[in-house]
């Protein structure tokens, strides 16, 4: 089986483009293969004169499919090894003997178990990348559900003090209302009233009045206390004291006591005692005893003295 003269026995198929990123032993083996391969030569049906194989044609003869030849060629994969031993029996026959190929059936052994021992080392690395980019996975996903769980509760913080700066700005709202009544009802009974003379005992309607405000003012307190906003409940306080009158701040005192507010009625007796003026402190101190609270009248008069 000659070849025909003058035609060259081109084989491109056979010098693969091996890629940079292929390790040296598996580099290796791929060039070995290659070199075998130039000594293919499949028989042809009719003994004719035979032209160069193509990729195809060795394929067939070599009894793997085109595409496997070709990844062996560029050293994309590592044939299993009765597949090499194969390829090189192969070219020993169609070469007429091994001393033809250059290279022995043992030196390819060894240069595929190389290929195969440095394939197993990256597939090594590989896991070990690929254990460690899931331990950062893993780590991730904790730590967004961790930012998450942080936004949540910092999100339901700030709904809480949204609730809480809206519910002190309608309890100041409220104050302020509270006070400018007050406030007007005093101007008010003032201008009524132009002389400071005694209430009579007939003068059922204010004394009405009177108490109505006080307990009104002591029921918002005490909402306010059971709340837990000791600190508004006491402004509250302060704030409707200033413009109460004397009548109106006794019944205040009796209202809250009537609350079972007592804390807030000793720490307001300290107050008013320490802060009004000697008049208006003994004032409230008569209208207490007339009330028939003798013990915050004598606790308002020793917080004056203080």
């Amino acid at each position: 089986m000659g070849r025909i003269e003058g035609v060259p026995a081109v084989r491109n198929w056979i010098d693969k483009e091996i890629r940079s990123d292929v390790p040296p032993g598996q580099r290796a083996l791929a060039r070995a293969l290659q070199d075998l391969c130039r000594h293919i030569t499949p028989p042809t049906p009719d003994k004719s004169p035979q032209l160069p194989p193509t990729q195809a044609d060795a394929a067939r003869h070599l009894l793997c499919s085109e595409s496997s030849l070709s990844r062996f060629l560029s050293g994309q994969s590592v044939p299993r090894l009765p597949s090499a031993e194969h390829l090189y029996k192969t070219a020993v026959a169609d070469a007429g003997g091994e001393q033809a190929l250059g290279i022995s059936l043992d030196d390819l052994r060894r240069l595929h178990k190389a290929a195969l021992d440095e394939r197993c080392r990256s597939c090594v690395a590989l896991r070990s990348q690929l254990a460690s980019a899931k331990t950062q996975a893993t780590t991730a996903e904790t730590e967004l559900a961790s930012l998450r769980q942080s936004a949540a509760d910092s999100m339901a913080e700030l709904e809480a003090l949204r609730r809480e700066v809206k519910s002190l700005k309608d309890a100041v709202f409220e104050l302020q209302a509270t006070r400018a009544g007050l406030q007007a009802r005093l101007t008010t009974q003032a201008a009524l009233a132009p002389l400071p003379v005694p209430r009579r005992r007939g003068d059922r309607q204010r004394s009405k009045n009177d108490a109505s405000a006080a307990r009104q003012v002591a029921k918002r307190a005490a909402e306010l206390r059971s709340g837990g906003r000791q600190d508004a409940a006491l402004a509250l306080l302060r704030h409707t004291t200033e413009v109460l009158s004397p009548v109106e701040t006794a019944e205040l005192f009796r209202a809250l006591r009537q609350e079972q507010q007592n804390e807030l009625v000793d720490n307001l007796i300290h107050i008013y005692g320490r802060d009004r003026r000697d008049q208006e402190v003994m004032h409230v101190t008569w209208e207490l005893h007339k009330q028939g609270a003798p013990d915050d009248a004598g606790a308002l008069l020793r917080a004056a003295m203080e």
